[in-house]
């Protein structure tokens, strides 16, 4: 593989986040649908390809990930789940992992319902904890233009501080669902 170090082996698509995954291997997460999929990958084996190949394809593709390997793993977990921790199925090659927080869209049924949420993965214990973003709202923001990009768990406090774009930094209260302060505006 060396010689073939320029090759690409993996393209992602809008939305889609990669994260590693010990001992060696590459996670993708992505909108999928209405589910967020995660998906696993072995560096090693991926097999290069021709970029020409991608080309349009993802345009004209539901597809968020193009790879000429499958993954030696994946799932996937519906948006629709309700508020609250839900025990999950998780392939053991994501078992490494302790805490994951993938920031999603969530179906909001009025203009006052939460349009994001956290999806907080604990792959080690099989669970996912969905916080509803009680805060952000289409009565508040203009979503669409404006949304969580990331998130991640502060070490010293334990509360979930959070990017909003077109917004700024931002840090949640213990419970992770409501807006504590912006730490950054932009």
């Amino acid at each position: 593989m060396e010689h073939e170090a320029t090759r690409v082996r993996l393209a992602l698509n809008t939305y889609c986040r990669p994260f590693l995954l010990a001992p060696n291997f590459l996670g993708v997460w992505c909108p999928e649908g209405r589910n967020i999929r995660l998906a696993c990958f072995d560096p090693d084996q991926l097999k290069a390809f021709d970029v020409a190949e991608v080309a349009g394809w993802f345009k004209q593709s539901s597809e968020r990930i193009y790879s000429a390997t499958a993954p030696i793993a994946d799932f996937e977990i519906p948006l629709s789940l309700a508020a609250g921790t839900h025990k999950i199925e998780t392939p053991s090659e994501f078992s490494t992992i302790d805490e994951l927080i993938i920031p999603t869209s969530y179906k909001p049924m009025t203009q006052d319902d939460p349009a994001f949420a956290l999806f907080v993965f604990y792959l080690q214990a099989g669970l996912v904890e969905v916080l509803p973003q009680k805060w952000f709202t289409a009565a508040q923001y203009k979503v669409g233009q404006q949304w969580i990009t990331r998130a991640a768990r502060d070490p010293e406090s334990q509360r979930i501080l959070g990017e909003c774009f077109g917004v700024g930094t931002f840090l949640l209260e213990e419970d992770g669902c409501r807006l504590a302060e912006w730490i950054e505006r932009s």
